[in-house]
């Protein structure tokens, strides 16, 4: 099987290429990466040197380069290329436009054009994000069919990659699968996301920044789970193709003051230390999604609970002090100004 990775030198995706390469001896992996500041080589550990692994440094927007990636057909495209991180897109909402909207869009012009080059018809799996919902009421879960409400630059180009996404699917008849998944967590995953940035701060012995009065809430996935549950997805075409949409979720729900407390206690540091700061513009209060449509067809479910995983992830980051220094003291401008 030959697979094209995008953006697969970032967190997510960097862990779903070592498992690719762990499960499957026969496959081989483009892994076309533009090495923003959130993706690096080093997130790959000894997959970077697997001959079966090729990484092209490409901008995903980038129509000529994405076009030349096709030197070979590809089974199967997993689509992690992304602008991420909320508070960023706020300060420039056109660049994750840019990454997410016409990235997307220029990665599905790419495999429409080449469908003739091979029998089999390519595959692409679109990552995406509960954030696309908008905010989940209070003791309710958002299923499959649930109406997009983006809230934020972020979760709004998303929303419109999966849109484009589905808009492909349907006028050139392409194989698209979108997989929406709630907040993930582990090692390797840049210092800007909450439980990373917490554990550096804690770390260090620097104040933890929480967000207005801290009651926002996430269900946390670990990394490894959420490897695990997209592999599933990937490499069963059928059960996949029986719908256009599919959800990984976690019933491990925390709110972010309580995340903090629970980072401090296993760093040893002071919870005093937890600082409130101004929040953020348009802050969802919650994100829960329904995986139970996941879990019946794939029989994908977590098995590492989240007490376990921040465990993990915090000894990880304590045992690799040099990823808590990737952490740069970019503020957002909602902060700055201030």
């Amino acid at each position: 099987m030959r697979v094209l990775v995008t953006g697969g030198c970032g967190f997510l995706g960097s862990h779903f290429v070592r498992a690719l390469l762990r499960q499957d001896r026969d496959v081989s992996v483009v892994n076309a990466d533009c090495l923003t500041y959130a993706g690096s080589l080093d997130n790959l550990e000894g997959a970077a040197s697997d001959p079966r692994h090729r990484h092209e440094l490409i901008d995903i927007a980038d129509a000529l380069a994405v076009d030349a990636l096709w030197r070979e057909p590809f089974d199967l495209v997993v689509h992690f290329a992304a602008e991420t991180h909320v508070d960023r897109s706020l300060e420039d909402g056109g660049r994750f436009v840019r990454t997410n909207v016409l990235g997307t869009q220029t990665l599905l012009s790419a495999v429409q054009r080449h469908r003739g080059d091979t029998a089999a018809q390519t595959s692409v799996i679109i990552i995406s994000s509960d954030e696309v919902y908008g905010p989940t009421p209070k003791g309710q879960v958002f299923g499959v069919g649930e109406p997009l409400r983006p809230t934020s630059p972020y979760a709004a180009s998303k929303a419109a990659a999966d849109w484009m996404a589905l808009a492909y699917a349907r006028t050139f008849a392409l194989d698209v699968t979108i997989v929406r998944s709630v907040n993930v967590f582990g090692p390797h995953q840049y210092p800007e996301k909450a439980i990373p940035l917490f554990i550096a701060k804690a770390l260090a012995g620097r104040p933890l920044p929480l967000y207005g009065h801290g009651r926002h809430s996430r269900s946390w996935l670990y990394v490894d789970d959420f490897a695990k549950g997209l592999m599933a997805v990937a490499t069963d075409q059928t059960r996949r193709q029986e719908r256009p949409i599919w959800h990984l979720g976690s019933l491990d729900e925390i709110d972010n003051r309580q995340l903090a407390l629970s980072i401090c206690a296993l760093c040893g540091a002071d919870p005093e230390l937890i600082t409130s700061v101004p929040d953020r513009p348009g802050h969802d209060l919650r994100y829960a999604l329904d995986f139970s449509q996941t879990e019946r067809v794939f029989g994908w479910r977590p098995t590492i609970n989240f007490r376990q995983g921040l465990a993990d992830t915090v000894a990880w980051y304590r045992a690799n002090p040099e990823w808590c220094h990737q952490q740069t003291d970019w503020t957002p401008s909602f902060l700055r100004d201030r």
